[in-house]
Parts: structure tokens; C-alpha cells; sequence
């Protein structure tokens, strides 16, 4: 019989790349976690992990049957959850994923009612692009992520909360500067400021400029941020070089002084959709109601509604 500590091992080896270091993370000595995953393999009459390579990779037929093993994993604890679900008292902790362009300006929205209103519910947050953050869902690091969406990967669950209009954001001395609403068109690559393309805006704002012929036949951009944060693009505009995009919340929380940088958009207008996103069977569901709840609290009313005359643009990576 394939057994709950044979799976627990399984996905430690996967988490961790190591049979040793998965052994220390359990608690048990590495022939003993060896011993338990060389049992498994001869239960299923296959070999889980390629033991020669460095780190330790899954074998095809493993990868299938690690992603069954965190699912079941978590049905396990979805038994736990149901009982503390019918209780009165909320409680348990919410491990949550959230995009880089969206944690400093969502975060102060909806955290602090939150923690005030159910004290015995605990947050552990992590700041990672949107490719992270669904592999730390497949591998139950995470319970939830927030992040931009559509992403067309089958595996996550999108639940959209609220949705994002982009704004130009121009230096004072920029060609574009006495526009007062931009066109797609208007952008050109070499003068935008963007992150790395590992972030999904990075691939948005390549959606929005593919529209036009003159862009596709542009140089790439001339500067891009390795780092996750808006603020350096905005540093870099505000001191008087290039464009950059800004979503909504983080344009509202621009100092006046700085406000009239910011241009909005002809229609259709460049939205980004936010959802919740998760993997597999919900567990934690109160919990994460809860926190549906709460963000949506904290979000202006324009927002929780698609507008007309809107465009979309995919979270993709590029």
C-alpha cells in the first residue's frame, strides 16, 4: 500500500532536489526517506526520480505522479479544514503569492483590516512573478496567488477580482508629453522603460504595442529592470527620460507633484485583470473567501467592474 509518509517523502525529494536534504527537512535519517521512495517506486513498477543528475530531477512518469501526490497531500489537510471551517473561530494560516506590481499598492488596501478582524488567522506573504508564483502552487508552497490574468495555463484556477486600467506615465520633456491621451501606436520600444521580461507586464505592454507596424519594426527597449518594483521605472521618469506604463493602483498612490505625468488611453483602453488564483481541489476555502472579501473591501468600486470599451491584455509571460 502506497502510504501518506511514502507521498510526504516524495514530494520533499521534489521540493528540494536532494535526497539528504529532504531527509533533514522530514525529520528522518536519508535511508530511511530512501528506503521509503525505492518501496513506492516498487509498489508502482517505476522509477520516480533520475538519481544521476544534480539536482535530483523527476523522471516523466514521476512528474505525473508528484503532482497526483501534492494533490493528495492536500486532501489530506482539506479533512482538517473542513473541521476548522465549521467552527465559529477562523483561524489557520494563508500563504499567499502576489506579483511585484501589485504587492506594494494592494497589500495596504486589505492586510491590515484583515489581520484586525480575524486575529487568529496568520499571512505569510511572498512577492514573486507570476511564473513562481504557479510553481509554488503546483508545489504546495503556497495556498494562493494573486496575480494578473488570463494566463491560459490549465492547471490554475483563476477567480477575477477586480480589473486595472493602464496609464502612459511621460517625462515632462518627452515628445509625448503635450498628448493628453495616448494610442498604442504613439509608444515606441526604445523610449519605453520596462521590467524584465520574466515579469507579465513586461509581455502586456508587448501586446499592447503589437498593433503597430511602425513598433514592430522598432528597436527593443533601451532600458529594462531586472527587479520587480515600479518605483525605479517612475524614479527614471519622473528625473525626465522615457515612458512607462503604470496600472491604476499604483498610479494613485503617485504625490501630487507628479500626477500630471500620468496619460490615459484612448479607447479600447489597456486593462489588466486580477484574480485569485489557485491549484488543484480547493482546501482553505473559508479562508480564502475571507480573503476575497477583504480585497475587494479595499478596492475602489471603479474597479470591480469590467468597463466598456475596454481591452484585456493577457498575463503571458513574454
Amino acid at each position: 500500500m502506497i502510504t501518506h509518509t511514502q507521498l510526504e517523502y516524495l514530494v520533499a525529494v521534489d521540493r528540494h532536489g536532494s535526497f539528504s536534504e529532504a531527509a533533514a527537512r522530514c525529520f528522518v535519517t536519508q535511508p530511511t526517506l530512501s528506503m521509503q521512495i525505492q518501496k513506492l517506486e516498487a509498489e508502482l513498477g517505476v522509477t520516480l526520480f533520475d538519481r544521476g543528475r544534480k539536482p535530483v530531477s523527476a523522471t516523466p512518469i514521476g512528474k505525473a505522479v508528484i503532482d497526483r501526490a501534492y494533490r493528495t497531500l492536500r486532501e489530506f489537510r482539506g479533512i482538517v479544514e473542513v473541521v476548522r471551517e465549521q467552527r465559529e473561530t477562523v483561524s489557520g494560516e494563508l500563504r499567499l503569492g502576489i506579483i511585484p506590481t501589485l504587492g506594494p499598492y494592494l497589500l495596504p488596501r486589505f492586510i491590515p483590516d484583515l489581520l484586525t478582524s480575524y486575529p487568529l488567522v496568520r499571512v505569510t506573504i511572498q512577492e514573486r512573478p507570476t511564473a513562481d508564483i504557479v510553481e509554488g502552487l503546483r508545489r504546495d508552497r503556497l495556498d494562493v496567488g494573486i496575480a494578473a490574468t488570463p494566463l491560459a495555463d490549465k492547471r490554475i484556477r483563476e477567480s477575477p477580482l477586480f480589473y486595472e486600467p493602464f496609464y502612459g506615465y511621460v517625462s515632462a520633456n518627452h515628445r509625448l508629453a503635450d498628448k493628453k491621451r495616448l494610442s498604442p501606436e504613439d509608444l515606441a520600444p526604445d523610449e519605453m522603460i520596462l521590467l524584465d521580461s520574466g515579469h507579465c507586464l513586461y509581455g502586456q505592454v508587448s501586446q499592447l504595442c503589437a498593433g503597430s507596424q511602425k513598433i514592430r519594426d522598432e528597436a527593443l527597449p533601451r532600458l529594462r529592470f531586472a527587479g520587480g518594483s515600479l518605483e525605479g521605472l517612475m524614479r527614471i521618469v519622473e528625473s525626465g527620460h522615457g515612458v512607462t506604463l503604470l496600472p491604476e493602483l499604483a498610479a494613485m498612490n503617485l504625490p501630487p507633484a507628479f500626477k500630471g505625468l500620468l496619460r490615459p488611453f484612448e479607447s479600447p483602453v489597456p486593462v489588466r485583470e486580477v484574480s485569485l488564483i489557485t491549484h488543484g481541489d480547493g482546501v482553505k476555502t473559508r479562508l480564502l473567501e475571507i480573503l476575497r472579501r477583504s480585497i475587494l473591501d479595499g478596492v475602489p468600486d471603479g474597479l470591480k467592474v469590467k468597463g466598456r470599451g475596454w481591452r484585456i491584455l493577457g498575463a503571458k509571460l513574454a
